[in-house]
């Protein structure tokens, strides 16, 4: 087995291939992209796959790649599409390094149709998965997991944070005495401060306090794994379903209990409600709440509004209004 940082990478197998797609993650990551959890994961089972082809003469070629994105059974197309991104991408590194790759043409990606539609929680639900993180039961295996859980799942209910924004929060990162956490170089690349409630920062202040003590290093994670590190998303997702079908949620459309994604939209629609019944104009809500959220623009956001009265032409009609007698007309004629 081939390691190359126990902390930041799953563990690869040795192999003709290994050196090189280890090698090829780190130059990603030298570029300022992120590629953590199922990025490696992925590259990982790719990896696995090349090295059981013959090592004579080092080369990626067309069949192994088409072999490689062939879609498996049950698979999602977007997982389809990801693993293709990577192997265009490793492809073209390869090249770079003078190791002939064939480079899986861009336009042959599938482009699936978007049916989604999120789930969105009821109180009572909300409540029932409180209730089950309160209770969950002591692991050797896992010490603080009984302690985790409960403060985790409460600040995805009540921020919309991302769960990868979650798990990268540092102690130093929140200001209990503002009531604010700082997102850092998040999606998108993006930073921002967000507020959290009364409630939610008296939750993290009696958290940190019963973990940690009353100093604690400002450069630990506040959700810190057994080994000291960050958790990874796949086993908090995990964790998490588990949690959810233990709480009685009903399985969706198809087969699977709720996404912990979920919890974002549930907090953007309820933002959303709380906002127009205090009175506020869409047009002035929907920009707070996007970026809130930490998205790109209105577009992002809008798909998170799973209510029909949200609709981007009602935004553009209320935009009208703000814009209105801002720009001069022009009062003569380009010739």
């Amino acid at each position: 087995m081939y390691k190359y940082d126990s902390k930041a990478l799953p563990v690869f197998e040795d192999g003709p291939f290994t050196l090189y797609i280890l090698d090829f993650i780190y130059y990603k990551r030298s570029c300022g992209l992120k590629y953590e959890d199922s990025a490696p994961c992925v590259l990982r089972m790719i990896c696995h796959q090349m090295n059981q082809y013959p090592a004579d003469n080092l080369e990626m070629t067309k069949e192994m790649v088409n072999a490689l994105v062939a879609k498996r059974l049950s698979e999602a197309y977007s997982t389809q599409s990801r693993r293709i991104s990577y192997l265009r991408q490793l492809a073209i590194y390869l090249n770079m390094r003078g190791i002939p790759a064939y480079i899986y043409p861009e336009n042959s990606i599938h482009k699936e149709e978007k049916t989604f539609v999120p789930y969105l929680f009821t109180q009572d639900e909300i409540n029932a998965v409180y209730q089950v993180a309160d209770n969950l039961i002591r692991i050797k295996r896992y010490p603080n997991y009984e302690k985790v859980y409960p403060t985790l799942l409460r600040l995805l209910f009540s921020s919309g944070l991302r769960i990868s924004e979650a798990l990268n929060l540092k102690i130093r990162h929140f200001d209990y005495l503002d009531a604010l956490l700082l997102i850092e170089n998040s999606k998108n690349g993006k930073s921002r401060r967000i507020p959290l409630s009364a409630s939610m920062s008296h939750v993290l202040i009696e958290y940190l306090e019963h973990r940690y003590g009353p100093a604690p290093d400002r450069e630990r994670f506040i959700f810190e794994a057994p080994d000291g590190g960050r958790y990874s998303r796949g086993s908090v997702r995990s964790t998490i379903m588990n949690i959810f079908k233990g709480a009685g949620l009903p399985a969706v459309s198809d087969g699977y209990h709720p996404r912990v994604h979920d919890a974002r939209h549930q907090f953007a629609v309820s933002a959303m409600e709380k906002m127009k019944a205090e009175g506020m104009d869409l047009y002035c809500a929907m920009p707070l709440l996007s970026t809130y959220l930490g998205h790109k623009g209105l577009r992002e956001t809008e798909k998170y509004l799973w209510l029909p009265e949200f609709r981007m032409e009602e935004i553009a009609v209320s935009g009208d209004k703000l814009i209105e007698g801002m720009i001069p007309e022009v009062s003569w004629d380009e010739k």
